[in-house]
């Protein structure tokens, strides 16, 4: 356990655990030194035993910079718009995978707003329901990950770019996935759980590309920046070295090794860097009720462009 002025760190091989952080002292500027400090070193912050109310949360985040609302407005919470929320009465979208496990809140493996041309700088997640069975977060470090690529694959993806699509229905997904095979819950299964995907909002977000390997800004340490989930494919190169690269990629980016899974424990906080970590959740029985709130770091890569630049006209007929 390392000793700080303000708290202990209990560093994993992947994440850090703080202890003991006095919510008083955020106004303490060694204090948010510290801890943005150690934001970067480690990637992700697991704040343990840290009760908060939502004021308290907000607080907390800015230690780590500006707030944003997430772009998707049907999730933020009504009475705190920086707040977005998961689960909760609302039944969430539930599947079966494998034919065997029926599932609610199951996510494969993404960034946060990777489907955008300026990915979000980070969040923090707190879990005020658990399920009983499931509910665990899983991080991915690809700063780690790419420190482990061999060099000429180091030299192969450099240049390389990506396009990218938000994907909503998670029967269209198969890149950083759990199963073999999904469907949606029948009826009978998931009692009203059937989910209607939103089609105004893929058409709000068109196609992005993003560049394979970015330089954090504030680390300078090298990060490979896909987000399988919305994966497409590789730019100027063939379908079949594209899907040669990406599973490569992918499977690297997913080792044991550069894995973090959060077992959620009452008064838990996570914050993460999404500009180097990948997530997923590993869902639950809907049998079970979840609900967690999460805040948006402001301040993106503004890494990524449009696929298609005629796209813009047609977003802002959206917006507008």
């Amino acid at each position: 356990m390392i000793e700080r002025t303000f708290y202990r760190v209990n560093p994993l091989p992947i994440a850090a655990e703080i202890h003991d952080l006095d919510l008083n002292r955020l106004g303490d500027a060694d204090l948010r030194r510290d801890l943005y400090a150690d934001w970067m070193r480690y990637g992700v912050l697991v704040f343990r035993n840290t009760p908060v109310d939502n004021a308290q949360h907000l607080a907390l985040s800015r230690c780590f910079g500006e707030l944003e609302m997430h772009p998707l407005p049907q999730i933020r919470n009504p009475e705190e718009p920086l707040l977005m929320q998961l689960g909760g009465n609302k039944p969430d979208k539930a599947y079966v995978y494998d034919e065997k496990n029926l599932l609610v809140g199951c996510v494969p493996w993404h960034r946060d707003t990777a489907y955008t041309v300026d990915i979000c700088k980070g969040s923090m997640l707190r879990v005020l329901e658990r399920p009983e069975e499931g509910g665990d977060t899983l991080f991915s470090d690809t700063a780690a990950a790419y420190d482990g690529l061999p060099e000429g694959w180091k030299q192969r993806v450099a240049a390389l770019q990506f396009k990218a699509t938000l994907r909503l229905d998670f029967r269209e997904m198969s890149r950083g996935v759990t199963w073999s095979s999904i469907r949606w819950a029948t009826d009978e299964e998931a009692p009203g759980s059937k989910p209607a995907v939103p089609s105004h909002m893929l058409a709000r977000y068109p196609s992005v590309v993003h560049p394979m390997v970015i330089e954090h800004p504030e680390s300078g340490r090298k990060c490979i920046f896909i987000s399988p989930t919305y994966l497409d494919r590789v730019l100027d190169v063939s379908n079949e070295e594209s899907e040669e690269i990406l599973n490569f990629i992918v499977d690297h980016t997913l080792k044991p090794d550069f894995i973090y899974r959060h077992v959620w424990a009452a008064n838990d906080l996570v914050l993460w860097d999404n500009r180097r970590m990948m997530h997923a959740a590993t869902g639950y029985p809907p049998k079970y009720r979840r609900f967690a709130l999460r805040t948006t770091l402001a301040g993106s890569l503004k890494s990524g462009r449009l696929y298609d630049p005629s796209a813009i006209e047609a977003k802002a007929e959206l917006v507008d």
